[in-house]
Formats: structure tokens, sequence, C-alpha cells
């Protein structure tokens, strides 16, 4: 058993608010992994569950956490310890500002695009309304990110959305009620806050289908186990209350629910999930035991030795997701660069806004040039219309955050896709520097079958039965003899008596016919067979 499983590692269960897209998951993992003493750090963007997970025989500094938290622009608190491990449903969604968004902004588009209504005066107060909305419900999220930032001094991708929206939203409203002629750009402000809701959407579910390889994993360790009391009794109890040197009861085709070492039984596990072997291990007094593997056939008791987060299971989980949140070298770059795209996006509009409007001549005249190696696009005649529209146009174009979520994105969905296949990535340069492996060694070819075995050949006294799978997963059977209905009978009775045991060899067997016969009293003796 690993030293390091049989530690006691503290934890801190916080609630974070602020939160507007995975990049700000990502600066929260950064600064509280930064505080001494705390061993790594989990973020849950939609609910806002952040676990921090203190290294053995550290000081859990939770302040230390809140002011890291506080500084780089969010809030936390510490959940009550009723409510530890306990997360809520999301308390916010991104496809219901979605809905509102795509609603609002097409609406805008049709109007002004398809139907010419720009020049009508209901269309521009209707224009005035839907921009509104946009704005209010599904732009808040961008609006209360940026304004907590601001409140700090610092800046994100939530304030060039801020911005940009802005921008755009309220020159048109200036322009609307001083009753100017002059063209209204409500459908750009509503369609910047849209657009950036559709790549969080994706994110989200990227995010969301990501987190399907931890899921599968959790599922993997029981809910519930049979303690045996120190007056001999037995009482089931959830997994959370056991404890090193509980003593555990397990049946056949129970999960083994903690770590630990078999005291009483014999019986065979089913350990795939940690070695990948199809073949069971054979498990006898003094054995080790792994949560989250199968008690196949025979009654097994158990001292626990490592329990909750200390098991294995627990490990693997952890490492899956250290993988998923971690940097790998471009993405470091992606973050550095990140840290002055603001800023710099931010003096540029200035710039701009200065040029259009304090020398128009010049703007246009190179403006002008530029068409004739581009494409022409029309400016207002207005100086200071021009010079809102070209600075919310630099910070529109400025708006979408790939180069903080692109990579990001692509390692979560790459951990997800290999943990659900049984590989483990340790972090994302690893898996950056898995693009130029050329050649791979396994050590034995047990660890490349599907985990579970399958009959190929069946011996009869008259000769073999080759059972072969084609590339389409169903399987045909070939005979170099012509089967008597004796021969048939057998293997029926023998898949029929299969049935009643849980060895991955009887359920392969199991599987060769329809159980047709029935049993009583059927005894099954590990440790056995030929």
């Amino acid at each position: 058993m690993n030293s390091k499983t049989k530690q006691s590692t503290s934890r801190t269960e916080l609630r974070v608010s602020g939160m507007s897209c995975p990049n700000c998951a990502r600066v929260i993992t950064r600064v509280v992994n930064s505080i001494p003493g705390v061993h790594n750090v989990n973020v849950d963007l939609e609910t806002g569950l952040t676990i921090v997970n203190w290294a053995p025989g550290a000081k859990a500094d939770v302040n230390a956490v809140i002011t890291a938290i506080a500084q780089a622009g969010y809030n936390a608190e510490v959940l009550p310890q009723q409510l530890a491990g306990e997360a809520d449903e999301p308390r916010s969604s991104w496809q219901k500002n979605l809905w509102i968004g795509i609603v609002c902004t097409a609406l805008l588009a049709i109007g002004e695009w398809i139907l010419n209504l720009s020049d009508v005066i209901w269309f521009r107060w209707l224009s005035f309304g839907l921009g509104t909305v946009v704005l209010v419900f599904v732009g808040a999220r961008f609006y209360r990110g940026a304004i907590a930032q601001l409140k700090r001094f610092r800046s994100n991708m939530d304030t060039l959305v801020a911005l940009g929206s802005t921008a755009a939203f309220g020159y048109s409203v200036f322009v609307l009620f001083a009753g100017v002629g002059d063209h209204l750009y409500f459908l750009e402000a509503a369609a910047i806050i849209t657009i950036v809701t559709v790549g969080h959407w994706i994110e989200a579910r990227v995010s969301a289908r990501a987190a399907t390889a931890l899921k599968l994993l959790m599922h993997l360790a029981p809910e519930r186990a049979i303690r045996r009391n120190p007056d001999g009794t037995e009482t089931e109890v959830p997994i959370t209350h056991l404890r090193p040197g509980d003593i555990v009861v397990l049946r056949p085709g129970d999960r083994i629910p903690a770590d630990g070492v078999v005291i009483e039984g014999h019986s065979v596990v089913d350990e795939s999930m940690l070695t990948g072997e199809a073949n069971p291990a054979e498990k006898l007094v003094g054995s080790q035991l792994f949560a989250g593997t199968i008690n196949l056939s025979g009654r097994l008791v158990q001292r626990v030795v490592s329990a909750g987060e200390n098991t294995a299971l627990a490990n693997i989980i952890a490492a899956v997701k250290r993988a998923q949140t971690s940097h790998a070298n471009i993405q470091r770059l992606a973050d550095q660069v990140s840290n002055v795209f603001v800023p710099f996006v931010v003096l540029v509009a200035i710039g701009a806004w200065i040029w259009w409007a304090l020398l128009p001549v010049h703007a246009h005249a190179v403006h002008e040039w530029l068409a004739a190696f581009l494409w022409h696009a029309s400016v207002p005649e207005s100086p200071l219309a021009a010079a809102f529209v070209c600075a919310a146009a630099v910070l529109i174009v400025a708006c979408p955050c790939a180069m903080g979520l692109a990579t990001p994105a692509a390692i979560m969905a790459a951990a997800n896709a290999a943990a659900t296949r049984g590989i483990l990535i340790r972090d994302g340069v690893a898996l950056e520097k898995a693009g130029q492996i050329t050649t791979v060694i396994f050590d034995k070819t047990g660890t490349l079958t599907e985990g579970k075995p399958t009959v190929v050949e069946i011996w009869f006294p008259s000769g073999v039965q080759k059972i072969v799978s084609t590339m389409d997963g169903t399987k045909t059977s070939k005979w170099d003899f012509d089967p008597s209905g004796v021969d048939r009978k057998a293997l029926e009775l023998a898949a029929s008596l299969a049935r009643y045991s849980a060895h991955p060899i009887s359920k392969a067997i199991a599987q060769l016919g329809k159980g047709r016969f029935e049993f009583n009293d059927v005894q099954e003796i590990p440790g056995a067979g030929g």
C-alpha cells in the first residue's frame, strides 16, 4: 500500500461567486494552488463549489485562501459543515441566456437586414427595447464580472464584453433620444453579448462532457457498506462513515468500499479497473483490497486501511481532475498573453476613438486607402459617431476569449476521452508531449484486452467449435464437425450452470446458451477449478 494513502488529508469546501467563464475557474485554481500547504484544488464553475485539499501535516490556512480569491476579484465563503460535500444545482444556466439572446438578436437582424426597417420609427424603439433586454438579462453575468474586477483595479475578458456592448448601446441611446437620424447599433450591442454567450455555452457543454469520466470513476465506489460492530452485529452505513480499523463484510457481487486487507474468507476479486487484467485476482487472508473493485464469488471480511479520499480510487479521481485543470506549455503562454491582452485592447480602442474624433479627415483618408486593398465599409459622417463605432469595433473583435479557452477545452476533452478508455494522463504537459510519441511499449498482452474474457473455442468429443468475432461486433460459429444433439445439450447445460456464478469466465460461458435449464441449491466453491 502506498504510504501516501495512509495519511489523513484535510480539506476545505467553499462557495465562490463572481465566476462567469471557465477562465475564471482556472484563475481561482492557480491562485489557490500558490498558497503554501495546498495539495490541490478543484473548482466547479456552475455550482461555485471549490474544494481545497491540504497536504498531509500542513496547516489549513482558510483565511489565506479567501484572501487570495478576493484579490483575484471573486468572493468566497466557507460552506457550513452540514452542507459540506453537497453540490448545489447550477445557479445559472448559459442555455437560458442563450435563448434570450438568440431570439432578440434574430428579431433585430431580420428587421434590419431583411425587412430594411432600420429607419422606421417604431422599429428603432423596438430595437431599443430588445437591446435593453439582452444587455440587462443576458449581459448581467459579464457586467457583474467586469465590475468585480474593476473594484480591484483589474480586468478580464468580461471587461471587453461589457465595454464593447456598452459603447454600441450607449451611442445608440444617445442618437435615439436626441432625435438624430444616424444609424443605431442596438443589433451590434446585442450580437456582441449573444455571440460570446454562445461560446461560453459551447465550452460549458465541453466541460460537462469532460466531467463524465469523473462521474464514472466516482460511481465505482458503493454508496453504502456493511460494517461489523464490536459486539458482532452488522450495520449498513454510508461509506463516508468508514474509518481506518473498521471491519467490513463483503458479500459476493459487492463493490469494495475502501482500501484494506482480508482478515477472513476466500474469494476472487475483479481488479480490472485498476490493473486492466481480465482475470480476477484470488484473495486470501492478508491480501490487499482496493476500493471500487468487485468481490466476485466468496464472502470476505475486510479491515479498512484507507477510506474516503485516501483510497487508491480517490487518488485516480484526483489525478483525472488535475489532468483536466492542468496547464500545458502552450496554455501557459496563452495565459501570459491574456494577462496583458485586455489592457492592450482597451488602449487601442481609446486610441481609435481619439483618432476618429479629433483627426477625422486623416482617419477617413487612411480608411479609404486601406479599403482599396481590403473591402469598403461605410463609416458614419459624424466624427463623434465614427469614433464610437470604431472604438466599439476594436472591442467587439477582441471580445471572444479564444486564447484563454481553446487550449483548456482541448485538454479537458482529451483527459475525458482518455479516462473513459482507462488511460490516466498526469497533466497537460504530459498530454502535450504525447503528440511526439512514435512508439509505445506495453509490458504484457493482458493490458490490451477489453477487460473481460470471451469464449473463442469449444472442445467436444467429436471436434472443435470456433467462435469468430466479425468487424461489426457480431459472432459467428465455425464447426469442423457435425454437432449432435448431445453436444448441443451439453453446451446448453454448461451455459445454464454458469449463470449462477459471478466469475468473469463463468459469465463468458453463460453467453453461449439461453439458460434453458434451472438448478436448485447451487453452491460455488472458490479456487476449486481445474
